[in-house]
């Protein structure tokens, strides 16, 4: 199958799930040794995100949402200390206003939420084709990458590219799924 209709196929099944991730989340270490959470804020049928936001806020983490630059496949992390500094872009998609200072940049304390559309056994991913994510995850190799969706959005293989990223932890709806190889509690 390829990835257009994969993409179709997930957003299908998606449509109709509701939820967030699993509080379990929160209790692991990976969660709590996190100093930064870099987030994407769901939108649509996607798997919510603002719980997550907003629990690192208030669990005194520094939190940061993507604003795409107009740049192909070009995002930045802006720091946010609510939820009410979001407005639509002009796709519907809640994002902070561009302030160049309040930029950040990862490092190894810095946890990423990563959505898809399907990601797979092998932990990679089915994104929805911008290459955004993929980009920023392999100029930032240092940082943990969290993959959140639906558990019904794991399927046994993607197909993938030469510039596709796995992430490191899927967290679903559900359960927490880890690297064989990965020690994270």
């Amino acid at each position: 199958m390829v990835k257009k209709e994969i993409r179709k196929r997930f957003k299908e099944i998606r449509k109709n799930l509701r939820g967030n991730i699993t509080s379990e989340f929160f209790k692991t270490d990976l969660y709590k040794n996190a100093g930064t959470i870099f987030s994407f804020v769901s939108y649509g049928s996607e798997i919510g995100t603002v719980e997550l936001i907003n629990k690192a806020l208030s669990d005194g983490k520094i939190a940061a949402v993507p604003y795409m630059t107009g740049k192909p496949h070009e995002m930045v992390f802006i720091k946010i200390k609510s939820m009410v500094e979001l407005k639509p872009n002009k796709i519907g998609i809640l994002e902070p206003e561009y302030r160049a200072e309040s930029i950040l940049k990862s490092d190894k304390n810095t946890v990423i939420i990563v959505p898809g559309l399907a990601f797979d056994k092998e932990f990679y991913r089915i994104g929805y084709g911008g290459g955004y994510y993929d980009k920023y995850i392999d100029e930032n190799e240092y940082m943990l990458t969290v993959g959140v969706c639906f558990e019904e959005q794991i399927t046994d293989l993607v197909p993938r590219e030469n510039t596709d990223r796995a992430v490191d932890i899927i967290v679903t709806d559900k359960m927490i799924r880890r690297k064989q190889y990965e020690n994270i509690k």
